[in-house]
């Protein structure tokens, strides 16, 4: 392989990493701040990208349809959140896996508006294959000598540190604190005065909001969606990026990201043999006996506190 096409899937597993900080950063509110054990993260995931595809492809300016497709995904999440939320801990938990996948079965099963298993082609627009947008990304090689998948990797990562800012933002107000007493015991929480149901609404909504933008740079990484980009397994390889980084951590969140990205990339490169198809089964062997170990030795995570571990359904 050259030095370029080297640059190339590097760079590409680097912008995919931060796709993943993004989509984690909405479940660490969720799941480190407020307690909400929702796994069906991705379905928010898969709102903001075929938001954002069924806008484009029909006619929709690019730069419109993001912020729309990152609004639809946040009341997607208050709508879900509205007759769910009063559910605790394994049943909030059930409901919501339940709603990705009914989400998903949904979107194979649309294939006129969709595209169904055939995918939805064309969804990031002008964006062309694997994040290099027409005419900037020739512009950016022949003028610096910059790699085409450059723009995209900054815009990622750029995106993910603005939404790690705004969240450690959150961190200082009264508004986080409220969050983390509701995480700790919701009665008591609610004996002082708080809304419980408005504070777990509140973060449901942003936390599906910043998936939504996980999608939105999804569809600019992939430009082309299928169902099958949207399984259970992706959130809970959030959840282990989640447990690697710390709970309550955002700079946890973003190393996690980058280590669980380069294993399963790296994976790509071990001489196993096997088929193929199975190489898959090994990458995730990897990151779940990597999250046991975390588990064994440090339960907190790389840069979590253990009192961040104490969360009451």
């Amino acid at each position: 392989m050259s030095s370029l096409l080297a640059f190339d899937f590097w760079a590409l597993v680097l912008t995919y990493a931060g796709i993943m900080a993004v989509f984690v950063l909405g479940l660490q509110l969720q799941v480190g701040d407020t307690g909400l054990l929702n796994f069906g993260h991705v379905g928010f995931m898969a709102i903001g990208a075929y938001g954002t595809g069924l806008m484009v492809t029909n006619g929709v300016p690019l730069l419109l349809a993001i912020p729309l497709a990152v609004l639809i995904a946040a009341i997607a999440g208050v709508l879900i959140g509205i007759p769910t939320l009063r559910l605790r801990g394994d049943y909030f938990a059930i409901v919501t896996i339940a709603a990705g996948e009914i989400l998903r079965i949904i979107i194979m099963n649309s294939q006129d508006v969709t595209g169904g298993t055939l995918g939805l082609r064309g969804a990031s627009g002008s964006w062309g294959r694997r994040g290099t947008w027409k005419g900037v990304p020739g512009w950016f090689h022949d003028t610096f000598g910059i790699n085409q998948k450059v723009p995209l990797l900054i815009l990622t990562w750029l995106m993910a540190l603005v939404v790690a800012l705004f969240l450690r933002h959150l961190g200082k107000s009264p508004w986080r604190r409220a969050l983390r007493a509701v995480r700790e015991n919701e009665d008591a929480a609610s004996a002082v005065g708080k809304n419980v149901f408005k504070l777990k609404l509140q973060s449901l909504g942003i936390g599906a909001g910043i998936a939504g933008l996980s999608g939105v740079l999804f569809t600019l990484y992939q430009t082309s969606l299928y169902p099958d980009n949207f399984l259970p397994i992706v959130t809970f390889i959030g959840f282990a990026i989640l447990i690697l980084g710390g709970m309550g951590s955002y700079f946890g969140v973003i190393v996690g990201s980058i280590v669980i990205g380069f294993i399963i990339a790296g994976a790509r490169f071990l001489d196993l043999p096997i088929d193929g198809d199975k190489l898959a089964a090994v990458q995730y062997m990897v990151v779940g006996l990597i999250i046991m170990a975390i588990m064994a030795f440090r339960p907190q995570g790389l840069f979590g506190k253990k009192e961040e571990l104490h969360l009451d359904g």
